[in-house]
């Protein structure tokens, strides 16, 4: 099955830890930053979500977002440079590893195809980096099941 966006916003929830306005060069472009490599690329608004990128400032409800995500409606969150996303947006893919709360509360991910996990859980925060993050284990077969076992007997629901 292809995958399709849900926009339910979580892939750029934390990606302010990634991304970073340099400066704003144009009306509706602007020079980013990726605050890892220090690669700089230039984006663009969309033509039509200007208004939306204007009206609304995502960070007052998400902190750590991306600061292009905005909220088009109650529970649908889009990109406003989607048109110009830098590549590492365009490869993303949903999640390796989903963490959920006993409800079924999206709590944290580990991003496709990597070890990368985030969550604004300091609960789940402190299990994954004492239990899982420094497991040194090289196998990733292996290594999603030991994350899901450790996951798991603390109670949370794991999607892989």
């Amino acid at each position: 099955m292809a995958f399709r966006c849900q926009q339910c916003g979580e892939c750029c929830s934390s990606m302010g830890d990634v991304i970073g306005i340099r400066e704003k060069t144009g009306p509706s472009d602007f020079l980013i930053w990726f605050r890892i490599t220090g690669e700089e690329r230039r984006v663009r608004i969309d033509p039509d979500k200007h208004d939306l990128f204007a009206g609304q400032d995502i960070r007052k409800v998400r902190p750590m977002a991306c600061p292009f995500l905005r909220e088009r409606f109650a529970g649908s969150l889009i990109c406003t440079v989607h048109l110009t996303r830098p590549d590492l947006c365009r490869r993303y893919a949903c999640f390796r590893i989903l963490v959920c709360g006993p409800g079924g509360e999206r709590l944290g991910r580990v991003v496709d195809a990597s070890r990368y996990f985030t969550t604004m859980d300091p609960e789940l925060r402190a299990l994954w980096d004492r239990e899982i993050a420094g497991a040194g284990i090289v196998d990733e077969a292996l290594w999603e099941e030991h994350a899901e076992r450790v996951l798991s007997g603390a109670g949370y629901q794991v999607i892989r």
